[in-house]
């Protein structure tokens, strides 16, 4: 994986945030001539009402090693409001 995280790990996570409320999970079913039937899972997170953030979403263009996306987004998550300024 990407992550470096075990997959029954992850499956748990997302497990825990369904039951909290705070993911749905929506699967659509296309049928594929060589593959048969292919599903797919599409997640919504909902929204906070408050103490979150708007990042814009060319960070997740680029091809950042894991560490340093995480570091980067830890960063942006204390910046102020639109800026990319700490104090």
């Amino acid at each position: 994986m990407l992550t470096g995280l075990d997959e029954r790990a992850i499956r748990r996570r997302i497990k825990r945030l369904k039951d909290a409320g705070y993911l749905t999970i929506q699967t659509t079913i296309k049928e594929d001539g060589d593959k048969g039937f292919i599903k797919r899972n599409t997640y919504y997170i909902k929204p906070a009402s408050e103490n979150y953030f708007f990042l814009n979403n060319d960070f997740f263009k680029k091809c950042y090693p894991a560490k340093i996306a995480g570091f980067l987004l830890l960063l942006k998550a204390i910046c102020l409001n639109n800026t990319d300024t700490v104090q």
